[in-house]
């Protein structure tokens, strides 16, 4: 029988490095695409004004997106996990208020009927599972208490930490992650 560790941990949003990253990294990708249709649509004839456009919209978006991070979600977001021999589990806990859960919803709403289709890492009923032969390796950071799992190229998982269990979570997460094969 395996041993299995489970905690809860409410993760800060706005001042979080992962997913500060996160967002610019799609907002990059997404913003990058649409410039380059524009210019292409518009013949390439006023490349300094798609980009002040597209700079204007994306600094909007932005002050958007960390005003309904900070206020609506009050700046943290409770996650429980349990980790066993076979992978991961990281379930979205309860929220402060019924603003929160209306957002949620929304956000799993978009994320399976958007225009970019399911994934199979995509969080679905505030839920994600991922099985340790899905993760190719793992990034730890002690300072942030974060174990990032990687499947080949993009993370497929971070895994919040206590202060108290970061330890136990790392030493654990290394025995059931496969080695690399040299």
């Amino acid at each position: 029988m395996s041993e299995v560790i489970e905690w809860d941990i409410r993760v800060p949003l706005v001042s979080n490095v992962y997913v500060l990253v996160d967002i610019l990294i799609a907002l990059i990708l997404v913003s990058g695409a649409l410039i380059v249709v524009v210019l292409y649509v518009t013949g390439f004839i006023d490349v300094y004004g798609v980009f002040r456009l597209f700079l204007i919209a994306d600094g909007v978006l932005i002050v958007l997106l960390f005003s309904v991070l900070g206020l609506v979600f009050t700046n943290r977001f409770q996650l429980l996990y349990r980790l066993d021999s076979y992978g991961v589990l990281v379930q979205v806990g309860e929220f402060e208020s019924s603003l929160n859960r209306m957002a949620w919803s929304i956000t799993g709403f978009v994320q399976r009927y958007g225009v970019t289709g399911g994934r199979v890492f995509s969080m679905i009923n505030e839920e994600l599972y991922v099985s340790w032969d899905k993760v190719s390796r793992v990034v730890y950071d002690e300072r942030r208490r974060v174990a990032s799992l990687i499947s080949e190229a993009r993370p497929v998982m971070r895994v919040y930490c206590t202060t108290e269990n970061v330890h136990l979570i790392f030493n654990a997460i290394q025995r059931y992650i496969p080695m690399p094969e040299e």
